[in-house]
């Protein structure tokens, strides 16, 4: 039985990757979750109905990170670190990491680990989820087969009523929120639109361009063309109140704001679909003929995907022994994930024109 633990099990994502990781190791693992609040953490770990361990952690705190990470096969993160302490401890403790942080600032610092982990014969798995990382997996089905690749574009629809969580969502603030170079021009984010086809849809739908950190990662192991990132969401008034926000500056103040006031004005209704949808287009040559071939995928949740993606590379890393600092697309394929992930719910389709 493998010991696995989730670090940040509390938190609207970290629930989601408890209930999928009994899921895909079909409940042959111990599971121990963590919180830095002793009481709620212990509430948390009865509330499964199975037999979960609770472990007291602060992430801030090197050496209660030390004292929490021992014994166990794997380790989860599924919180923000401002230094990756939890991936140093797991190289040092020859322990498999996965962290779902999308932002790059961090992942540098986790990738001047890889050296010390290919020493220790350990791995350590970074962006894993939706958006990024099955994205990413997505480009690299998507360009397989083309001799050369003049452009991707990759495209998110989000839901309004996405159960994202408050720190879902001042992230993707984050990240609109930052400016973008696009044909050699810099832009502010979410500001320059085109229109893109996403499954389920009988006309495109209008995004607007993003910065991205997975495109970062990306350019420098898999293509060399030009990778664009795109959003919106599927009310356009909210894409206006968005612009709205960014164009003011008041994204930076929301950023600043007490999470309690921002967790009054996001609301999620069970009762009603949190579908999500995303898209990868790749424009080259395939046969020696000018090609653009398309690759959408529909899901009933992104937060719920981020979660399934994380459990199944858990699952592959283990199986596949990996080494090193290293990104979903380097560790599997679209089809091997897919299948371990083994959920109706996401679909996906290829279109060539």
């Amino acid at each position: 039985m493998k010991k696995i633990m989730v670090v940040g099990a509390s938190g609207v994502l970290g629930k989601l990757v408890c209930n999928e990781l009994l899921r895909i190791f079909e409940n042959q693992i111990k599971l121990i979750v963590t919180d830095y609040k002793v009481e709620r953490g212990k509430t948390l770990a009865t509330s499964f109905n199975k037999e979960v361990q609770f472990q007291q952690i602060d992430v801030s705190d090197e050496e209660s990170v030390k004292q929490a990470i021992k014994n166990v096969d794997v380790v989860v993160v599924g919180l923000k670190q401002k230094v990756p302490h939890i991936q140093k401890i797991c190289i040092e403790n020859e322990i498999l990491c996965i962290d779902v942080t999308p932002f790059y600032d961090f992942l540098e610092k986790v990738i001047e680990l890889n050296q010390s982990a290919e020493k220790n014969n350990i791995g350590s798995v970074i962006m894993s989820g939706f958006f990024p990382g099955l994205s990413g997996l997505m480009i690299k089905n998507a360009i397989s087969n083309f001799q050369e690749v003049k452009e991707v574009n990759v495209a998110l629809l989000q839901n309004t009523n996405a159960k994202a969580g408050v720190s879902g969502i001042l992230d993707m603030l984050k990240i609109i929120s930052q400016p973008v170079v696009f044909q050699n021009k810099v832009l502010p984010g979410f500001t320059k639109k085109r229109k893109m086809h996403f499954l389920n849809h009988t006309k495109e739908i209008e995004v607007r361009l993003i910065n991205h950190s997975e495109k970062l990662l990306l350019k420098e192991k898999l293509t060399t063309a030009p990778i664009n990132y795109w959003t919106s969401w599927n009310v356009i008034a909210f894409d206006k109140q968005i612009s709205l926000l960014r164009r003011t500056g008041l994204i930076d103040i929301i950023h600043k704001v007490n999470n309690k006031v921002l967790s009054k004005v996001v609301k999620h209704n069970p009762n009603k679909n949190e579908n999500t949808f995303l898209t990868v287009e790749v424009k080259g040559i395939v046969d020696n003929k000018e090609s653009v071939k398309i690759l959408s995928l529909s899901t009933s949740s992104d937060y719920h995907t981020t979660a399934m993606v994380t459990a199944s590379l858990a699952k592959i890393a283990l199986l596949k022994k990996v080494k090193g600092i290293v990104c979903p697309f380097e560790l599997t394929s679209l089809e091997e994930l897919l299948s371990v992930m083994n959920c109706p719910n996401v679909l996906i389709e290829e279109i060539d024109k």
